[in-house]
């Protein structure tokens, strides 16, 4: 960290399991609400449009963990811009990331509350978990739990992750065991060949009136189940030994997230129809479940709870990383100072996490008027703008760092090229170029299909430039004072 950047620190209390842990359950939730959403658009094709989604993931995932391992502060895409950029586009790509961590809180909470209304209407035979307006203020009451439960200190919120997490790799593994020798000796998976390969010579995926435009946009959608791995970057600064333990947890949690969210959608789609899928947004790995040959009738139950819980852990990783962003923001006065006040008993950042969990239930409660499965697409709309423009920073900005600042990195990323500049010679790796094409493809695809995302996404960038240029224009004026 620079001399004239604040001393403010936080407390070191996570290590590779926590790590692994908070980036597998941003990410690995997504699944469990991402899976009815693709097959809508996608139909059978669903594991295609993840496969090709999981390009700009691994790329972005990768230079996160050499760019980590590099400066190991809280902050993640947003300082690693502000290094390679200067303070306008590390506020940019930090305002990004507030999007995408605010929205996080508000998308998994009712995630959350989906998978909570599935086992209540089970167990009670009452719907109203499902109802407008219980639907939202149920998602707002768990944010407040868990806004209290940060304010106490990530060791206890990083615990919940781990012990959550390690019960949803089993459940996964489950699905995989009882599921992967059904489809093969049923002749379910000969036959999503032959679907899918009557999707691709027709041009008819799940809105058959859309056609191909109906599979380009279930890939934007398939990419809301792969944001998330800056959530191990974002808690670098309370990693114990980060330039060991970051490199290892990213590339556990990139390798675990991809296997499990291809492997989830190819079960969607061959156990039961993708119809059945597409049908329960709110809840489809239920769905799935239950088509599951033996333990179906049983395990159902048991994946409704599960998808509960690794939901509201995503919920979670929401509040770590989104007040983590604004304190080093606030730390290195892209924003006011207030921003980085730490609680001088537990030693977490205590203003963002109210401030934050306070803005995400305000937008749940401006929609919790509308019916579940139109607040929870409203919410996904929005869940990759911000997100991805971030992505673009960062892959940009592990390219640049690589001849700005050439500094020795405990862990590089591989597939390295030679570039000369300026009568030097550096190694660059062709990794993050495949990520900020992807990454820009992909945002280009949602800027032109989520009519919604696109509106209030774009008034949330003009609104946060609008308010730094003010904030620099004061705080230059005092400082000439």
């Amino acid at each position: 960290m620079d001399k004239d950047e604040s001393r403010v620190s936080l407390k070191r209390a996570i290590g590779t399991w926590g790590s692994f842990a908070m980036g597998y359950a941003d990410v690995g939730a997504d699944i469990y609400i991402a899976l009815g959403l693709i097959a809508a658009y996608a139909a059978s094709a669903s594991p295609i449009a993840l496969a090709i989604a999981a390009i700009t993931y691994v790329s972005t995932g990768l230079c996160y963990a050499e760019l980590a391992t590099a400066y190991p502060v809280a902050g993640g895409g947003h300082y690693y811009s502000l290094k390679a950029f200067g303070k306008f586009h590390g506020f940019v790509a930090g305002w990004g990331l507030m999007l995408d961590y605010t929205i996080d809180l508000a998308l998994f909470s009712l995630a959350t509350v989906g998978y909570i209304g599935f086992v209540t209407q089970l167990l009670t035979h009452s719907s109203i978990l499902f109802i407008s307006p219980y639907y939202g203020l149920t998602a707002i009451a768990l944010i407040m739990i868990l806004m209290a439960l940060n304010l106490v200190g990530i060791s206890y919120s990083s615990k919940f992750n781990e012990v959550i997490v390690a019960i949803d790799l089993i459940t996964v593994s489950i699905f995989a065991i009882f599921g992967l020798p059904y489809i093969i000796t049923s002749g379910h998976l000969v036959k999503w060949f032959s679907d899918i390969s009557s999707s691709f010579a027709n041009g008819i995926f799940g809105k058959p009136e859309q056609g191909w435009g109906s599979f380009v946009y279930a890939i934007s959608l398939a990419m809301a189940s792969y944001i998330g791995i800056e959530s191990i970057s974002q808690a670098a600064e309370e990693t114990k030994n980060p330039d060991k333990v970051i490199p290892r947890a990213s590339k556990g949690a990139i390798m675990a997230v991809v296997i499990v969210a291809i492997l989830f959608s190819l079960l969607s789609v061959t156990i039961i129809p993708w119809q059945e899928v597409a049908n329960n947004p709110q809840d489809p790995a239920v769905a799935v479940a239950k088509g599951l040959p033996v333990i179906g009738p049983v395990f159902f139950l048991w994946v409704g709870a599960m998808g509960a819980l690794i939901c509201y852990v995503s919920t979670n990783t929401g509040v770590i990383g989104v007040s983590r962003v604004t304190f080093s923001m606030g730390r290195l006065a892209l924003m006011p100072k207030s921003f980085s006040k730490i609680s001088s008993r537990f030693k977490t950042p205590y203003f963002t996490i109210i401030l934050f969990s306070v803005i995400a239930s305000l937008i749940l409660l401006l929609y919790s008027a509308l019916p579940g499965s139109d607040l929870l697409g409203i919410i996904a709309s929005l869940y990759n703008f911000g997100a991805l423009i971030a992505y673009m920073y960062v892959n940009l900005s592990a390219i640049v760092l690589r001849i700005k600042e050439p500094v020795k990195r405990t862990w590089r990323m591989p597939l390295n090229i030679k570039l000369k500049w300026k009568g030097n010679s550096y190694e660059v790796s062709i990794i993050p170029f495949i990520g900020f094409i992807s990454s820009f493809i992909v945002w280009i695809i949602i800027v032109g299909t989520h009519p919604i995302g696109r509106l209030l996404g774009t008034i949330w960038f003009v609104i946060g430039i609008a308010m730094y240029l003010v904030y620099q224009k004061i705080s230059s004026r005092k400082a000439i004072k």
